[in-house]
Order: structure tokens, then sequence, then C-alpha cells
């Protein structure tokens, strides 16, 4: 039986000078559960933490958490990304992502549908992803919380 999901997404980045941090949130709601996941991502050789990555990459953890052969409606206050994954718009950047999204959605053979929706439509992810960005120590001393 193909499960159905609900997911609302949402990313963002906070920097100042060379410091770069950044946040994502999925909720995933189903018929079976609904679970929230988040993560803070620290700038780094292997990763460039930019908002629209942040966004792409909440959209990626979450196709990442759906059952095999189950149908989503997905969420975001991202055009962007939900421009460039849905064919949409071309990318030039930000292919690394975008390609990890192609092979989880194709190997897990998902049927994703991308609505999207304005900020004040997506509160719930973007409260827990701005929360987890303001209060963290590290972009505190580096003067990278928004005010």
């Amino acid at each position: 039986m193909e499960t159905e999901y609900i997911v609302y997404t949402d990313g963002a980045d906070r920097h100042k000078d060379d410091f770069h941090i950044g946040a994502w949130c999925t909720y995933i709601k189903s018929t079976e559960d609904t679970r929230t996941f988040s993560s803070i991502v620290r700038n780094s050789k292997k990763f460039d933490v930019t908002n629209n990555r942040m966004e792409l990459l909440a959209i990626v953890q979450a196709v990442r958490m759906c059952h095999e052969d189950s149908k989503i409606t997905l969420y975001s206050d991202s055009e962007y990304s939900v421009g460039v994954l849905s064919g949409k718009k071309h990318a030039h950047v930000n292919t690394d992502l975008i390609k990890e999204y192609n092979k989880i959605v194709s190997d897990k053979k998902l049927h994703v549908h991308f609505e999207y929706i304005p900020r004040e439509q997506n509160d719930f992810v973007d409260h827990v992803m701005r929360y987890m960005l303001d209060h963290n120590k590290e972009a505190k001393e580096h003067g990278a919380i928004e005010e």
C-alpha cells in the first residue's frame, strides 16, 4: 500500500564575513505518524552554506525519510527549490543536492508534487529553523544573528 505524506520544509542561513551557518527543518505527516527533523550545518570545505542550499537540503532530507513508492505533497516557501526540483527552472549551481534529490526520488519510486506557499503558511518549520539559528552560540559569537 502506498503511503501518502504531507511535508513542509524550510532552510536558512546566517552569515557575517567568512562565518556561515545554516539550518534546515522538515515536518513530515502521514497516516502512520508525524515527525519533525532539523539540523544545524556549518560551512566547510565539503559543504557551502547558503540560503538556497539549506532550502534544498531540507527537501533532500524529507524525501530520504519517506517510504518507497510513496506519494508526497511537499510545501516549501522557496520558489527557487520548487522551481528547480519540479523541473520548471534550470539550475547552474547546487547541482550536487539536485542530483541527490533526483537519485533518492528515482531509487525509492517517489511521486512528489510541489506546492509553493508563502512564508506565513510555512510557520512551524520556519519557527523551528529560525529558533535554532537565532539561539546558536557560535552564530551569536560571530555576530551573525538577524535582528
